[in-house]
């Protein structure tokens, strides 16, 4: 009888502690669903007020990093509820990308280089509450700070321009980039102080291959307040400099604008193909001094190398990557469309993990955005996925580097795949590359091949080839073009002891 008792009262003891345990869950679970519900609301407010910013014409220093700072929180706020809801949707998916990846070795460098879906670790609750604690006081506190910003926003003209929904915006104009697009603008209008010796004033702007300096120059072109200041605006890019100077404007030099009407004052871009001397500086400014139509009041230099900055008057302006937060807000709205993400949460954990891979790569965003959109299956976007993920690790044991890395360089080494079945990875081929642009206008479609026909398989790939990889649609408008060679020996891949779980081409449609 005490046995019994004993027993009984143990079975009471933890079903009690159950009972308790689960009403605690619960309240957890209602608490933490509420502090979501008041991120996502939070998240609004702010991005209304992006949102409008955008829409006014605001030229005050101040109030551009304010914006940059609404904007960087709005895209972090953005990132932290997605993963949030990444992570919920992969600790419950009936598939794992990350396990069963074909042809992922353990020790794969790819595993350094990318988020793996396996590899996305459920957080301890206590963790992530606090995490979402965090996130959420912060970007409250942005919210009470932003009060008079949005007073003094108001004040600011409206930009004119037709309507449009976030992909077609995000589509059809420059991303990321107002502040410095403001700080070139300032640059340009700014008039020499009075009694300062005559000369020229240079800016240099740097950064990485892709990462928008061309873009960035020509949408300052087109403002109107710098085509008031400059009666001419002339590109010169690298075959200009020619012997240590700048040959004749009618020869290589490209008239973005011209109006004589305005001041007799010059506008010259400048884009050198490698690296320049001092001698050869010198050069191109007595060739402009001498040689200009107009007389040259400022001087635009975008380039890839860091020891351009020496040649500058004022500090370079230093380009940079999006950060990953914000390359996320930027990749989901290229990819999705006109769908909302939050109606698709299995489509949005792969696309999450796609945009890791592809590290911040314009280009890259929109090539894979063209593919997806095109069928909205899970199935499809996740073999998709295992393909790329493929290739990816295939690329780094080949060449040594992420294919996003290889493709910052002008020319090198890099290797493609096709595939004959969508996107089943049949052919990869070893190639030498030149990435070259050119205007969409003279471009002949005849003799280029699109780069999705090379994934999909409609195109064999022999000898020489121009591959179009991504047609810009907004200014300078430029076709970006890889012209590939094939190399006649294919390079050994290195030994991968992992075995499949299943045929690469099964349930793909």
């Amino acid at each position: 009888m005490d046995t019994f008792s004993a027993v009984l009262g143990d079975l009471l003891s933890r079903c009690i502690s159950f009972a308790i345990d689960r009403c605690h869950q619960q309240h957890q679970g209602v608490e933490e669903e509420g502090n979501l519900q008041r991120l996502r609301r939070v998240l609004l407010r702010i991005q209304a007020v992006v949102e409008e910013a955008d829409g006014r014409c605001i030229t005050n220093r101040v109030m551009l990093q304010q914006l940059s700072t609404l904007r960087d929180a709005m895209y972090r706020g953005c990132y932290f509820l997605d993963n949030s809801r990444c992570r919920t949707i992969q600790a419950h998916a009936t598939y794992e990308v990350g396990d069963h990846s074909p042809g992922l070795s353990p020790f794969s460098p790819l595993k350094r280089l990318c988020i793996s879906t396996g590899a996305w670790k459920i957080l301890p609750r206590a963790v992530e509450k606090n995490e979402l604690q965090r996130m959420l006081d912060h970007l409250e506190t942005v919210v009470s700070d932003m009060q008079e910003f949005v007073v003094f926003v108001s004040s600011y003209p409206r930009v004119p321009r037709q309507p449009y929904c976030s992909y077609l915006l995000l589509e059809n104009c420059m991303f990321g980039r107002q502040a410095e697009q403001e700080r070139v603008i300032k640059f340009l209008l700014e008039p020499r102080p009075p009694g300062a010796a005559k000369g020229i004033d240079v800016l240099p702007i740097i950064g990485p291959g892709g990462v928008g300096k061309s873009t960035l120059v020509e949408h300052v072109c087109f403002d109107e307040r710098v085509r008031r200041c400059f009666s001419t605006i002339v590109y010169y890019g690298p075959d200009s400099i020619r012997g240590g100077s700048l040959t004749v404007l009618a020869d290589t030099g490209m008239i973005k604008h011209r109006n004589p009407v305005t001041t007799e004052q010059s506008l010259v871009i400048i884009e050198p193909g490698n690296d320049m001397d001092d001698e050869t500086w010198r050069g191109i400014l007595h060739s402009l001094r001498d040689g200009h139509i107009t007389t040259v009041s400022k001087i635009i230099i975008t380039s890839r190398s860091k020891e351009m900055a020496t040649f500058g008057t004022t500090e370079a302006l230093q380009l940079d990557f999006l950060t990953k937060e914000a390359f996320w807000y930027f990749f989901k709205t290229i990819v999705f469309g006109s769908t909302n993400p939050e109606e698709e949460p299995k489509l949005a954990s792969i696309c999450m993990e796609l945009a890791t891979m592809v590290d911040g790569s314009f280009m890259g965003a929109h090539i894979f955005g063209d593919i997806l959109r095109s069928n909205f299956s899970a199935q499809f976007w996740y073999r998709f996925l295992k393909c790329y993920k493929f290739y990816t690790d295939m690329h780094v044991r080949q060449v040594g580097e992420h294919p996003s890395e290889v493709y910052r360089g002008i020319s090198g080494r890099t290797s493609i795949w096709t595939s004959k079945n969508r996107f089943v990875t049949t052919a990869t081929y070893a190639v030498t590359y030149r990435l070259y642009e050119a205007s969409s206008a003279n471009l002949d479609d005849q003799s280029i091949v699109p780069v999705n026909d090379v994934f999909i398989g409609n195109f064999q790939i022999q000898g020489k080839i121009d591959v179009l990889l991504w047609r810009s649609k907004i200014p300078p408008y430029y076709s970006y073009i890889a012209h590939y060679e094939v190399l006649a020996r294919q390079p050994q891949m290195l030994p991968n002891k992992r075995k499949r779980s299943r045929p690469l081409a099964e349930g793909l449609v």
